[in-house]
């Protein structure tokens, strides 16, 4: 029984010496990019998730510097986070960011080495090793003339996809017709170009009429009183042309009853017919033009234009 005894013994310790160490380490788990396609200077990160034993803690002093690690590989940054303790588990995230600069030939397999780290707890060390990695490095061009042409000839760049201009320029069309038709739409309302001499708009034809007319040059009372006449009368042909037929100062009732529009401007355009009554028949030009001076038979004019277009 005694060798019996001391073979057992000796699986216990051994049992007792293995399993702490396993038990430490729970996973290390890594990801990494696409395996092949990568050329000079890409850079490439491998992600380690690791889990630990509670109270097993990694060792920060044993993360990589940034350095390069050989002619074609560098180590540019090593990302420790830590995210606590959970159901006894604590887990780390590691990112190692490399570069490479190997410009092969042709399509060669290369491996990033493992990462040797360390979980510490109190004095107890135990090694934690992020696996290695391979991937493939491809070349910038082709050695291997695959068509006519000199050997190691570049690859002319890939022709822009056109992009569809039709329905562009049909919604452009689309959009310029209808501001036209807006314009002409506008210039028949205000009566702006040809649409002014149509005979429905004999105000808006009068409210151009009369500035011009009342232009004269200072000094010549004379003159003054014939424009202001003429002003007068091409005020007084919109009425007749409006209602169809002469317009006198006792038809004006009957003229605002069938042009309702108007009566808004019945005050002025009172005294409009008493200055002419006295321009015309009491002789009194000057009396017509206190009566309704110049500038307020203008301001009439295109007051009742706008009476007119329907926008007053």
């Amino acid at each position: 029984m005694g060798w019996r005894a001391r073979i057992l013994a000796t699986l216990v310790l051994l049992v007792l010496t293995v399993s702490p160490a396993l038990a430490q380490l729970r996973a290390v788990e890594l990801y990494a990019p696409r395996a092949f396609g990568h050329v000079i200077g890409d850079t490439l990160t491998l992600t380690a998730e690791i889990a630990l034993d509670a109270p097993f803690v990694l060792d920060p002093a044993s993360l990589p510097p940034p350095r390069a690690l050989n002619y074609w590989l560098d180590l540019r940054e090593a990302r420790l986070e830590d995210h606590g303790v959970r159901d006894g588990v604590h887990r780390y995230t590691l990112d190692l960011v490399y570069q490479t600069f190997y410009a092969p030939l042709e399509p060669r397999r290369l491996t990033i080495p493992a990462v040797a780290l360390f979980a510490i707890e109190g004095e107890r060390r135990v090694p934690v090793e992020v696996p290695a990695w391979s991937f493939l490095m491809s070349p910038l061009r082709e050695i291997v003339a695959t068509g006519p042409g000199p050997a190691m000839q570049l690859r002319p760049d890939i022709a822009p996809r056109p992009l569809p201009t039709t329905p562009l320029i049909r919604g452009l069309a689309l959009a310029l017709g209808v501001a036209l038709l807006a314009l002409l739409l506008l210039a028949w309302q205000m009566g702006w170009g040809p649409f002014g001499r149509r005979c429905s708009r004999p105000f808006a034809r009068a409210a151009r009429a009369i500035p011009s007319t009342l232009a004269t040059a200072p000094g010549d009372p004379t003159l003054a009183a014939s424009r202001y006449a003429r002003a007068l009368q091409a005020l007084h042909r919109a009425f007749d042309a409006t209602d169809g037929k002469g317009v006198f100062a006792e038809d004006l009732p009957g003229f605002f009853e069938r042009h309702a529009a108007f009566r808004a401007a019945e005050a002025e355009v009172r005294r409009l017919f008493e200055a002419s009554r006295r321009a015309f028949f009491g002789a009194d030009p000057a009396g017509a033009q206190r009566e309704l001076p110049p500038e307020e038979l203008v301001a009439l004019s295109r007051r009742l234009r706008a009476v007119e277009r329907g926008t007053a």
